[in-house]
């Protein structure tokens, strides 16, 4: 009989910026439905900067394989 040797854990995995990014827009989601949003002004601020970097690490590397398509394209043409 096989058993799941992985214990059930309880919270958030952050394994790609996208993880992240879903968890920093449940909690701002939040604090505008809750009307806390001037309560919590600079942690939403702090928190929307972060997203900001994450998602431009996620355009980096689209650029990066966009560069690599294009360089192995040149080399194909040669």
């Amino acid at each position: 009989m096989l058993e799941n040797k992985n214990p059930k854990r309880r919270g958030i995995t952050l394994n790609e910026p996208k993880d992240a990014r879903r968890l920093i827009r449940r909690v701002v989601d939040r604090a505008f439905a809750e009307g806390q949003e001037l309560e919590y002004s600079g942690r939403i601020a702090q928190l929307l900067g972060i997203w900001a970097k994450l998602w431009e690490i996620d355009k980096l590397s689209d650029i990066e394989a966009r560069i690599v398509a294009l360089e192995q394209a040149q080399d194909r043409e040669r």
